[in-house]
């Protein structure tokens, strides 16, 4: 989700109208409440309960808006919770953002920040040392212009931050004696400091609040330089996030409770997700097999995050657990997550149930117990699933021996490897299905399929064997990228419709970022290994998708991972790949042969072969292409249509075929890259437009 921008921080007025009485009417956005509303008494019938964004991205939204307001020249003058307000899903849908308002006291100011007012206003209790005056001296700070007038809003702005680590109190005093908070400010004695939860005041008293609230204006912060150091401190928040997901993302059995504890009291945003959209509460529930997961689930619980929080694939914390967890841990866990709020009868994005999970995936000799659980619950066994299948059925069939899936033997779709694909069917809908002969059969091809989860990777939708194969139910897709290119007369050739290249490309990234954020490298980059789907439904969406992973490969915590030989096809090689096939390294050496990077530098040779129309970005030969990959030299690079090549070639492409892998772009930052790439594209079209 984008932040939303400065200028959407501030309220926005959408309409004026004078009446014959010629009384002025100011049209608004209207938002849910203000933040003074947050710390009201819980029986007070105008409290407001609602979401409230976690601490360094409240304060970063009101930072950006006061900022905002100084870039205009004005300056709000009268900072207080009353005048902030909170507004629900004006930037995006579950999006909470603080809003100023009440800008009554604005006023404009010279480049040099000094006010051009005469009027003194805001409460006395949100004001800055320099304004909390004697009426005998009022008059002199008037002939003044209210010298360094914009620091005086950084002074109530770190009032209002205060006001919000304290739950409504003030960092000067109480808020109930009326001369204690402004004789404090004039004193620079910020009593309630201390009050401050520790991990807060760790985070922001001395590299932010101090310098906020420093009684000399002209030591004091600027605004433009509150909103760097909260971008500064919110990165550090991050990149102790990162490490809670990663700590909950790996199958530990130790018990992880104080080293969770530790990151919490960071200050971190508990409900921060991965690219999965997975927070450390879907990744515990996947990975965690310690005796302790009981107690981990109730530390993040009693931490606050969002117990009935959604991945991508609108899983929430119970439907990993029951198609993760065999361990003795699953009822407890369950009873701890059901006590704790969560909806234990929501289905996932295709339909399924915690008791769809239960009786296709899990094999908890306690299932029966599990089963009692949810059926009290009301979940029924007989709700079928997207695919028609219902709870009952997959209990019925999990051990049996007859075959789920249905295949045409005539209906080939193509073959690689050891193994065919055919055109089938299974639970009622038409796929894909792989068939393999059991001595071929790639246990790690079947680990990645399993394991990957995304929009944009093709789907493994059930399994099973006989006596001789292992087949493979896959969702059917229509075509692979390499059809979009044969000559007219090949009947194979795909003519259907395509998305945009930009929206191709950002597929093709995003998919490949998760593969790499679930620690795999793909390997067998190749157009051929692209497939094209269409939707099912009434509008048939093309969807992108990566298919065969028969050569991915775990990789370390450092993105590395060991091969026992130069594998995938000989034209689509990063150079430090191809480096050692040419060298003609054995295999058993099993060293370090590239990292996740060489999985980035194929996928620009992908998108240079979308743009070449089915020509290679470094030539025409298999020797041609290996001479000018080692070389550098990407040969037909000039033939890309010099529109395209503006956008594409020096911010993207150049970065993604980086010689050096240490120095080439991550899956991740391809995926930011199109996203700036996408925003500049449109608004050269809308610019076009309107010169039209």
């Amino acid at each position: 989700m984008d932040s939303p921008s400065s200028s959407s921080l501030t309220g926005n007025v959408h309409d004026i109208q004078f009446d014959h009485k010629n009384v002025m009417y100011y049209a608004f956005e209207r938002c849910d409440a203000s933040l003074a509303q947050l710390f009201l008494k819980s029986d007070d019938p105008k409290k407001y309960n609602g979401p409230i964004p976690h601490h360094i991205d409240a304060l970063l939204q009101l930072a950006s808006g006061l900022e905002h307001i100084h870039s205009k020249n004005l300056v709000h003058g009268d900072i207080q919770p009353e005048n902030v307000l909170i507004s629900v899903g004006s930037a995006g849908k579950d999006e909470t953002t603080l809003k100023w308002a009440n800008v009554g006291q604005t006023g404009n100011v010279s480049e040099r920040g000094k006010g051009k007012t005469h009027q003194l206003g805001g409460n006395n209790k949100w004001l800055a040392p320099e304004l909390q005056l004697t009426r005998k001296r009022k008059r002199d700070v008037e002939e003044k212009n209210f010298k360094e007038a914009t620091k005086s809003d950084v002074f109530a702005l770190g009032l209002v931050f205060g006001s919000l680590f304290l739950n409504g109190e003030h960092l000067y005093g109480s808020m109930e004696n009326e001369n204690e908070i402004p004789q404090n400010i004039i004193k620079g004695n910020p009593i309630n400091m201390q009050k401050i939860d520790g991990k807060l005041r760790d985070c922001y008293e001395n590299d932010l609040l101090k310098k906020m609230l420093e009684n000399d204006p002209g030591k004091r912060m600027k605004s433009t330089q509150v909103v760097d150091q909260l971008k500064t401190i919110k990165d550090k928040i991050a990149g102790k996030e990162k490490e809670l997901l990663e700590l909950c993302g790996r199958d530990n059995r130790l018990d992880l409770t104080e080293n969770i504890k530790k990151l919490i009291q960071f200050g971190i945003n508990l409900n921060a997700k991965d690219d999965g959209g997975r927070n450390a509460l879907h990744l515990m529930c996947r990975n965690y097999s310690s005796p302790k997961l009981t107690d981990a689930i109730k530390l993040l619980i009693e931490s606050k995050i969002v117990v009935n929080a959604r991945d991508n694939d609108g899983l929430n914390a119970i439907h990993f657990l029951c198609r993760y967890h065999s361990s003795k841990n699953l009822i407890k866990a369950t009873q701890i997550l059901i006590q704790s709020g969560i909806d234990a009868k929501a289905t996932t994005n295709d339909g399924s149930n915690a008791l769809h999970y239960l009786y296709r995936y899990n094999s908890n000799p306690n299932l029966l117990d599990a089963i009692k659980i949810f059926t009290k619950l009301g979940l029924d066994l007989m709700t079928e699933d997207n695919n028609g299948w219902s709870a009952l059925y997959y209990l019925h069939n999990k051990d049996k021996k007859e075959m789920k899936i249905f295949f045409d033997r005539d209906a080939l779709l193509g073959l690689g490897g050891f193994g065919l694909v055919f055109k089938g069917k299974f639970g009622g809908r038409e796929v894909a299905v792989k068939r393999v002969e059991l001595r071929h059969v790639d246990k790690r091809e079947e680990d990645a399929m399993l394991k990957l989860e995304h929009p944009n990777i093709v789907k493994l939708l059930h399994y099973e064997k006989d006596n001789d194969f292992m087949y493979y139910a896959l969702e059917l897709c229509v075509a692979s990228l390499d059809q979009l290119f044969l000559k007219s007369d090949n009947p194979k050739k795909y003519d259907g419709r395509m998305p945009r290249q930009i929206k191709v490309f950002s597929q093709l990234a995003s998919g490949l970022a998760y593969i790499h954020s679930e620690r795999l490298i793909h390997r067998d980059i190749k157009p051929s290994n692209i497939l094209i789907m269409k939707s099912p439904g009434k509008y048939q969406e093309i969807i992108i998708k990566w298919s065969d992973f028969g050569l991915s490969k775990s990789v370390n915590e450092k993105g590395l991972h060991s091969w026992t030989g130069v594998r995938g096809t000989r034209t689509w090689y990063a150079p430090e790949v191809l480096k050692k096939l040419i060298n003609g390294e054995k295999a058993e050496q099993e060293v370090f042969w590239g990292t996740v990077q060489s999985d980035v530098f194929v996928l620009g040779l992908v998108f240079g072969y979308l743009f070449l129309k089915g020509e290679h970005l470094y030539g025409s030969s298999e020797t041609e292409i290996h001479k000018n990959i080692i070389e550098r030299n990407p040969v037909n690079m000039q033939k890309i249509n010099g529109e395209l090549r503006k956008y594409y070639e020096d911010d993207l492409l150049m970065k993604m075929l980086e010689h050096d892998p240490k120095k080439r772009i991550t899956s991740k930052e391809v995926v930011e890259q199109l996203e700036s790439i996408n925003n500049k594209i449109q608004k050269s079209t809308q610019f076009d437009i309107q010169n039209e």
